[in-house]
Protein backbone atom coordinates (compact mmCIF):
# COMPACT_ATOMS: atom_id res chain seq x y z
CA UNK A 1 0.00 0.00 0.00
CA UNK A 2 1.18 3.74 -0.44
CA UNK A 3 1.29 6.21 2.24
CA UNK A 4 -1.63 8.07 2.87
CA UNK A 5 -2.59 11.10 4.49
CA UNK A 6 -6.06 12.25 6.10
CA UNK A 7 -7.80 16.04 5.56
CA UNK A 8 -10.05 16.12 8.67
CA UNK A 9 -12.05 19.10 7.90
CA UNK A 10 -15.00 21.02 9.35
CA UNK A 11 -18.26 20.49 6.92
CA UNK A 12 -18.17 23.51 4.80
CA UNK A 13 -13.97 23.19 4.45
CA UNK A 14 -15.06 19.13 3.40
CA UNK A 15 -17.20 19.93 0.49
CA UNK A 16 -15.43 22.36 -1.27
CA UNK A 17 -11.93 20.17 -0.73
CA UNK A 18 -13.55 17.48 -1.73
CA UNK A 19 -14.95 19.39 -5.05
CA UNK A 20 -11.94 20.58 -5.69
CA UNK A 21 -9.88 17.08 -5.43
CA UNK A 22 -12.71 15.63 -8.09
CA UNK A 23 -11.55 18.93 -10.70
CA UNK A 24 -7.88 18.23 -9.81
CA UNK A 25 -7.27 16.20 -12.54
CA UNK A 26 -9.39 12.75 -14.08
CA UNK A 27 -11.14 11.53 -11.68
CA UNK A 28 -12.90 8.48 -11.56
CA UNK A 29 -14.99 6.87 -8.45
CA UNK A 30 -14.01 3.02 -7.38
CA UNK A 31 -15.31 0.64 -5.08
CA UNK A 32 -12.17 0.64 -2.30
CA UNK A 33 -10.66 4.42 -3.54
CA UNK A 34 -11.76 6.44 -6.23
CA UNK A 35 -8.91 7.16 -8.31
CA UNK A 36 -7.00 10.57 -9.53
CA UNK A 37 -4.78 11.20 -12.12
CA UNK A 38 -3.40 14.50 -12.44
CA UNK A 39 -0.31 14.79 -14.66
CA UNK A 40 2.38 12.11 -13.98
CA UNK A 41 0.58 11.72 -10.57
CA UNK A 42 -1.91 9.10 -9.11
CA UNK A 43 -3.57 9.07 -6.14
CA UNK A 44 -6.25 6.67 -4.32
CA UNK A 45 -9.50 8.81 -2.60
CA UNK A 46 -11.97 7.84 -0.07
CA UNK A 47 -14.25 9.46 1.17
CA UNK A 48 -15.90 7.28 3.06
CA UNK A 49 -14.81 8.60 6.63
CA UNK A 50 -14.20 5.01 7.32
CA UNK A 51 -10.45 5.95 8.36
CA UNK A 52 -12.26 7.83 11.83
CA UNK A 53 -12.95 4.02 13.26
CA UNK A 54 -8.71 3.84 13.30
CA UNK A 55 -8.25 7.02 15.60
CA UNK A 56 -8.90 6.68 19.36
CA UNK A 57 -10.54 8.48 21.46
CA UNK A 58 -8.04 10.87 22.73
CA UNK A 59 -7.37 11.84 19.11
CA UNK A 60 -10.83 12.35 18.15
CA UNK A 61 -11.48 14.80 20.64
CA UNK A 62 -8.28 16.62 20.16
CA UNK A 63 -9.83 17.05 16.51
CA UNK A 64 -12.95 18.56 17.51
CA UNK A 65 -11.47 20.55 19.89
CA UNK A 66 -9.12 21.97 17.39
CA UNK A 67 -11.58 22.76 14.23
CA UNK A 68 -15.13 21.46 15.55
CA UNK A 69 -17.21 18.70 14.15
CA UNK A 70 -15.49 17.05 11.14
CA UNK A 71 -15.71 14.72 8.20
CA UNK A 72 -12.60 12.92 6.64
CA UNK A 73 -11.08 12.20 3.14
CA UNK A 74 -8.37 9.78 2.86
CA UNK A 75 -5.75 9.97 0.02
CA UNK A 76 -3.08 8.01 -0.87
CA UNK A 77 -0.10 9.11 -2.43
CA UNK A 78 2.61 8.08 -4.16
CA UNK A 79 5.32 10.89 -3.88
CA UNK A 80 5.32 13.77 -1.58
CA UNK A 81 6.01 16.23 -4.55
CA UNK A 82 2.75 14.93 -5.89
CA UNK A 83 0.64 15.10 -3.32
CA UNK A 84 2.56 18.91 -2.40
CA UNK A 85 1.21 20.46 -5.45
CA UNK A 86 -2.66 18.28 -5.36
CA UNK A 87 -3.00 19.97 -1.08
CA UNK A 88 -1.81 23.88 -2.90
CA UNK A 89 -4.90 23.66 -4.55
CA UNK A 90 -7.09 21.82 -2.31
CA UNK A 91 -6.66 22.79 1.10
CA UNK A 92 -5.94 26.35 0.33
CA UNK A 93 -8.25 29.16 2.48
CA UNK A 94 -9.63 26.15 3.67
CA UNK A 95 -10.09 25.05 7.58
CA UNK A 96 -9.14 22.13 9.08
CA UNK A 97 -6.01 19.42 10.10
CA UNK A 98 -3.58 17.06 7.90
CA UNK A 99 -3.19 13.74 9.64
CA UNK A 100 0.65 12.92 8.03
CA UNK A 101 0.30 9.27 9.85
CA UNK A 102 3.30 9.89 11.08
CA UNK A 103 2.43 11.53 13.95
CA UNK A 104 1.44 14.96 13.25
CA UNK A 105 -1.64 16.93 12.92
CA UNK A 106 -1.02 20.18 11.06
CA UNK A 107 -3.43 22.76 10.08
CA UNK A 108 -3.69 23.49 6.57
CA UNK A 109 -2.66 26.56 6.88
CA UNK A 110 0.75 25.82 8.48
CA UNK A 111 1.10 23.09 5.65
CA UNK A 112 0.99 25.33 3.22
CA UNK A 113 3.30 27.71 4.92
CA UNK A 114 5.60 25.10 5.43
CA UNK A 115 5.51 23.92 1.78
CA UNK A 116 6.85 27.56 0.78
CA UNK A 117 9.11 28.25 3.51
CA UNK A 118 10.63 24.45 3.20
CA UNK A 119 9.81 23.32 -0.32
CA UNK A 120 11.19 20.10 0.27
CA UNK A 121 9.51 19.36 3.46
CA UNK A 122 8.65 15.36 3.84
CA UNK A 123 6.69 14.57 6.77
CA UNK A 124 8.14 11.05 6.46
CA UNK A 125 11.33 12.28 7.13
CA UNK A 126 10.94 14.82 9.93
CA UNK A 127 8.44 13.74 12.55
CA UNK A 128 9.47 14.19 15.98
CA UNK A 129 11.73 17.32 15.18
Amino acid sequence: MRPTIVLLSPSGSHQLALSRLRQAGAYSEDEIFDQLVRGECRFGVDVSGDVLGEFDEEELQEIRQRIGEFQAITIEYSGVSCIRDLLGEVVRGLSGLLDTNYGELVEYGEVLARFQSEPQWDWRLTSGE
